[in-house]
């Protein structure tokens, strides 16, 4: 791994390995935020227009998100750079033959085959990610996805206070912006279907952008 993506990874992973927030997390209300049908948080809404024919969950956590997913995917991959995570994750869907548990490297898709994927999802964890981390995955989602597949990705909105660590920013957001984030994706080969800004636990700091990998001759996966 680079030096550089390497420490970067370290200074966000290193606080998730044990956290009372996974708990918290599996609660109605906060789930409700990404799989309820509500105006001002778009997730479900622009989640339905993916094909899980072969899908993945970036920085899955404990599973929260998973747990709404499994039975709707044809394949399910499930990545995080935390083997504590993994290996909950392991335990929980044991015995589910269509997802598969992967311990990432923190900055891409890695193993997984060039075009492979037909959607990517990843909430409330990329708002974390450090700059040159989210740059990196917006790179290897245009090498992962297969032609006409998405990704959609849940991710800052807060340009303040560059240079500053992400836990000592509101909602732990790290440096990002909407219109840095859509010019990396496109200068990536990704086209942008939709992006919305939102309020979190601050004013706009939040971001949801869905991407898709231009269809080529070769068609679909």
């Amino acid at each position: 791994m680079n030096n550089g993506l390497a420490d970067s990874v370290e200074r966000c992973a290193r606080d998730w390995h044990s956290s009372p927030y996974y708990d918290l997390a599996e609660q109605w209300d906060w789930l409700n935020a990404f799989w309820g049908s509500r105006p001002d948080r778009p997730f479900k809404r622009l989640f339905d227009t993916l094909n899980l024919e072969a899908t993945v969950e970036l920085a899955v956590g404990h599973g929260r998100h998973a747990s709404k997913v499994v039975d709707l995917a044809s394949s399910l991959t499930l990545m995080d750079v935390v083997k504590e995570n993994i290996d909950h994750c392991k335990q929980r869907f044991q015995g589910t033959t269509n997802v598969d548990c992967i311990l990432n490297d923190g900055y891409s898709f890695r193993p997984l085959p060039d075009a492979s994927v037909t959607a990517i999802f990843c909430y409330d964890a990329m708002v974390h990610f450090e700059f040159d981390v989210v740059l990196s995955y917006i790179r290897d989602t245009a090498r992962v996805l297969a032609s006409g597949g998405r990704a959609l990705y849940h991710h800052s909105n807060l340009a303040a206070h560059p240079g500053a660590g992400y836990l000592d920013n509101p909602g732990w957001r790290n440096f990002m912006s909407q219109a840095l984030f859509l010019h990396a994706a496109q200068r990536a080969g990704l086209d942008v279907i939709e992006s919305v800004i939102m309020d979190w636990d601050a004013p706009q700091t939040d971001c949801l952008s869905l991407l898709e990998k231009k269809i080529s001759a070769a068609g679909h996966l």
